[in-house]
């Protein structure tokens, strides 16, 4: 029993016609006015969105304070028009008042829907005399249309029209009827400057809302940008650091691999420089781990190598059974950061050479000196034949040349005229000041 009472399904209760009709019911107005105006729309549509709906910015609680001012204006509409109906009751004018009810409160049912309502309630309200209606048409059409010349003329087809109640019941009366003018066209120009800013305030609001939005998406963008650079970093300093290290592991691993009669002596300086470059490479990365747990930004990710590490960069390939020759012409103290980008092209040119032509001969060449540039040149005799089976996915070079295009130099890899495989980068060498 207690099994079925939790598979039974709820009874699905009936939403309220209410609910029913704001969401579901067809309206599309108001969808518009819930709705910003998309991006790609223009300044003027967007200006012009901006003052036709009814506020410029979704906020907590404007749907209340929205029918709190409707009726307010329901209020006045219906005082105004019942007292202009008591006042012509004597003369048996009714129907003013009559006409200034209905033209009120159409004005207010429908001034959003409509837009041609608002001058053919200003067309009748001359002959109902409502100074309310009148107040809230100018109102109206000063927040809804995007040209201030219309916005203009309006007010002033609104006191013409304003002044001909006047003029026509009290013209034995001239003081009363222009403070009645006087007092109208105030009330009028007040109407139209609120009206006016009420639609500069929404347009503006538009605006920063769209220019936060932006603001809101070209961060984000920065921030996903900034993390590929990020991830293409550390991809090229783990590459920096393994590949090197690694070639060397598999090319010594390689060699007592094909050379299984070697006496013990070998085999065992074999394995010891095996293990020696796999703790290297291990401690190097751990390095890096740990830079990459830390909360610095921009953080070095690699032990920064000197001018000294790319000579001992030939030595260990030397160590490993490649033949290197090693031709240095540098005599000068090389800068830091200089030094750095060298190491990072002689490592990338000796790791390709243990990939794929580790049995041919190869040479490191450097030349410079201050306020020239420094060459750089590792080439080797393309193998006949012969490659290992470890990949190439052209990322250690793609990350060099990142490195030398940044250091203000150019690089160059591929087959020479005379057989060999060559990788050449210079590099400007800035004198020391």
């Amino acid at each position: 029993m207690g099994s079925t009472l939790l598979l039974r399904r709820p009874p699905r209760q009936r939403p309220r016609a209410r609910a029913r009709a704001t969401i579901v019911g067809p309206r599309p107005s108001a969808d518009r006015r819930s709705s910003p105006t998309p991006p790609s729309a223009g300044p003027r549509a967007r200006s012009r969105g901006a003052r036709r709906y009814s506020d410029g910015v979704d906020h907590p609680g404007a749907p209340a304070r929205r029918r709190w001012q409707e009726g307010l204006i329901v209020a006045a509409v219906v005082a105004e028009a019942g007292t202009q109906t008591l006042l012509a009751a004597t003369a048996l004018g009714l129907w003013q008042g009559g006409l200034a009810l209905l033209l009120g409160l159409a004005l207010l049912a429908r001034h959003r829907h409509w837009p041609w309502l608002l001058p053919l309630v200003q067309v009748l309200n001359a002959v109902s005399g409502s100074i309310t209606v009148l107040v809230i048409a100018t109102y109206t059409f000063a927040t809804r249309c995007p040209n201030r010349l219309l916005t203009l003329l309006f007010a002033l087809l609104a006191a013409g029209t304003a002044t001909l109640t006047p003029l026509l019941l009290m013209g034995d009366e001239p003081a009363a009827a222009m403070m009645t003018i006087a007092l109208t066209t105030l009330l009028v120009a007040a109407a139209t400057s609120i009206g006016l800013y009420t639609s500069v305030r929404r347009a503006l609001l538009a605006e920063l809302r769209e220019r936060a939005e932006q603001a809101e998406s070209g961060r984000a963008a920065a921030e996903e940008q900034a993390r590929r650079a990020e991830r293409t970093r550390i991809a090229r300093e783990m590459h920096d650091i393994v590949a090197h290290k690694i070639s060397l592991v598999a090319l010594q691993a390689g060699a007592l691999e094909v050379n299984p009669g070697a006496d013990r002596e070998q085999v065992q300086q074999s394995a010891a420089l095996i293990r020696g470059t796999a703790t290297t490479a291990l401690s190097e990365l751990r390095e890096v781990l740990g830079v990459l747990r830390g909360d610095e930004d921009q953080a070095p990710l690699a032990p920064q190598p000197t001018w000294d590490d790319v000579r001992r960069l030939v030595t260990t390939s030397q160590e490993a059974g490649v033949s290197v020759d090693l031709f240095d012409f540098i005599d000068d103290p090389v800068p830091d950061p200089l030094a750095r980008t060298a190491y990072r092209v002689v490592q990338e040119g000796l790791t390709n050479i243990h990939k794929h032509a580790m049995h041919t001969r190869a040479r490191v060449a450097l030349i410079g000196e201050p306020g020239t540039d420094l060459v750089i040149e590792v080439s080797n005799v393309l193998p006949k034949g012969f490659t290992t089976d470890l990949p190439g996915a052209r990322m250690g070079l793609s990350g060099i040349e990142t490195r030398v295009t940044h250091a203000g130099g150019s690089i160059t890899s591929g087959p020479t005229d005379d057989g060999r495989f060559e990788v050449r980068a210079v590099i400007p060498w800035p004198t020391a000041t």
